[in-house]
């Protein structure tokens, strides 16, 4: 069995495009021959550099294809050699220096200095990567009014809008695993001969996920309920229901399970008709996918609060999260908590000192006002890290729609007697 190792020393990182860069890296090849020591310390740098496809890929090419009976160093050293390397590895192997070669026991070594082509991934590469996968359904899960709805159809949709709105935090990488098949198949095309050069270096940058959502719709429930108003002979009819999902988020590398939950929601008056059941519960997705990402994006990125100047502050959030009038719980962190038995930290204890109400919202930031706080003086307190906001419990907004309700049956009222 031929032994070969790499040192990697990175030396230089010159920007090519927009979307590929080259790396020059020092390897130590070995083989049984002049040309082998050097295909295979350039099939080592590539495979380190642009992933294990790459390095299938020039084993193939060189071995095959670039034997030649002329194994002078000074000829595997040349700029027609090289040029055979560059064509056969489609631009991903730019150039390359023999820094020195030397046998030993029939066993060839080589030194290089290569210039490789590698992907440069995007800067939102670097977040954290989340995959929705989809969501099971437990059987017969899903009603509206009378009629019941397909639960894989129902799931599906949902899953694409948790992905969505993942998306539109701009915290997280959301890797698709819904289209993985035509995604394949596009990438089996850098494989074929007519790629252009430089494409392949793409090979081997597939994104692996950091974490992964899982999950099941337990049940959704809609259905028309009419109220009689007690002061007049009339009636107000609206949808209510709910609904019930399990999740959880499992942490790729370790398969811990981060954060789990059965989350509840109530779609009282989310939904405007049932009459077509299955535009209803299609209409209950967004409001459950908003709510369900919140909960996700509150487990993981907390709505920090950046800045705070008077009774106003800055949350580095924004975008279509956050909305004007929203209302949210000010909360300080306090000292970190640790697990008598593991010793493992369960977090820093979080304090509920005020209220804040949401009065300017932008791509990337919102701003609010403190509409009550325990704690005075907030300005001099502040802390980069220290004070977070939280979404209202659902007891809250429970108790705030029934508020809004009877505002609204007593308008009803009002205009009754009036036109009466």
């Amino acid at each position: 069995m031929n032994k070969y190792f790499l040192i990697i020393s990175l030396v230089f990182a010159g920007l090519v495009s927009a979307s590929t860069q080259i790396v020059k890296i020092e390897v130590e090849g070995y083989g049984e021959n002049l040309q082998s020591a050097i295909d295979r310390g350039l099939t080592e740098a590539m495979g380190r550099i642009n992933g294990k496809s790459i390095e299938s890929e020039i084993l193939s090419k060189n071995s095959e294809k670039l034997s030649t009976k002329n194994q002078t160093e000074e000829y595997l050293g040349s700029s027609e050699y090289q040029d055979k390397i560059k064509s056969r590895t489609k631009g991903v192997v730019d150039s390359y220096d023999v820094i020195s070669t030397s046998k030993n026991a029939g066993i060839y070594k080589v030194k290089l200095k290569v210039s490789v082509i590698k992907f440069k991934a995007s800067k939102t590469a670097n977040r954290k990567r989340i995959a929705v996968l989809d969501l099971k359904y437990r059987d017969r899960c899903c009603r509206v009014g009378k009629t019941e709805i397909n639960g894989a159809s129902f799931s599906q949709e949902l899953t694409a809008a948790i992905s969505s709105y993942l998306v539109q935090t701009r915290k997280f990488t959301v890797l698709d695993r819904a289209y993985e098949t035509q995604t394949n198949k596009e990438q089996a095309r850098l494989n074929s001969d007519n790629v252009p050069i430089k494409e392949l270096a793409k090979m081997g940058q597939e994104l692996v996920a950091d974490y992964v959502l899982v999950g099941t719709v337990n049940m959704l429930s809609l259905k028309n309920q009419t109220r009689k108003l007690e002061t007049v002979d009339k009636s107000i009819s609206t949808i209510v229901g709910n609904t019930g999902i399990s999740y959880r988020i499992i942490d790729v590398p370790t398969g811990q399970v981060k954060f789990s939950q059965t989350f509840s929601k109530n779609l009282n008056g989310k939904v405007k008709s049932i009459n077509d059941p299955v535009k209803g519960a299609l209409d209950s997705i967004s409001s459950i996918a908003d709510s369900l990402g919140l909960k996700i994006l509150e487990a993981i990125y907390p709505f920090v609060v950046e800045k705070i100047e008077g009774n106003n502050i800055i949350i580095g959030t924004g975008g279509d999260i956050v909305n004007i009038g929203d209302r949210y719980r000010l909360i300080q962190y306090g000292e970190k908590i640790v697990d008598s038995y593991t010793k493992e930290s369960l977090g820093r204890k979080e304090n509920i000192i005020g209220m804040v109400e949401i009065t300017e919202v932008t791509s990337k930031m919102s701003y609010g006002k403190i509409i009550n706080t325990s704690v005075e003086d907030l300005e001099s307190k502040f802390k980069p890290k220290t004070f977070i906001i939280r979404s209202l419990p659902e007891s809250m907004n429970k108790n705030n729609n029934a508020k809004k309700q009877q505002e609204v049956r007593k308008k009803i009222e009002e205009e009754f007697d009036e036109n009466w």
